[in-house]
């Protein structure tokens, strides 16, 4: 007898959680969503002026600016690396971002295309990796005309 009360206590919790859930789910739940990151938009410069069509002419060697905007939702971690066509890698940065849905950018450089023919019409792109607090990534494709 006094398992069949016991089931029956439990059947009534249960049932009064689900129903709780249901009319209130801020109440029963009170976890907030974790932190993540978007990346809000990204450029291609050079020496400060915009690469129009992430498309660069001119003459070589020259450094390009990778530039990106990262937006996390909440004050919180980042850790990112980056990639590249020709096989590079970088270590991993950490940084703590202080405020939430405000951009912060996040730049590379790269120096490249020696006045050389095989630089005269180079396609190649930059890949940032958000690793933390979510995975997200977006690589810059572009052009570069060796003149």
């Amino acid at each position: 007898m006094k398992v069949n009360r016991i089931a029956c206590a439990v059947g009534i919790c249960l049932c009064f959680a689900f129903v709780c859930q249901i009319a209130h789910p801020q109440a029963v739940s009170t976890a907030k969503p974790p932190a993540n990151v978007r990346i809000g938009g990204w450029a291609l410069t050079n020496n400060g002026n915009l690469v129009k069509n992430f498309e660069y002419t001119g003459t070589c060697p020259v450094q390009l600016q990778f530039a990106w905007d990262v937006i996390p939702n909440e004050p919180t971690i980042i850790r990112y690396h980056f990639n590249r066509s020709d096989g590079a890698h970088a270590n991993a940065v950490q940084k703590y971002v202080q405020k939430g849905n405000t951009s912060v950018n996040v730049i590379k450089t790269w120096d490249l295309g020696a006045n050389t023919p095989e630089f005269k019409d180079f396609k190649g792109w930059e890949e940032l990796v958000m690793d933390l607090p979510n995975r997200v990534s977006q690589k810059i494709n572009f052009t570069l005309h060796c003149r």
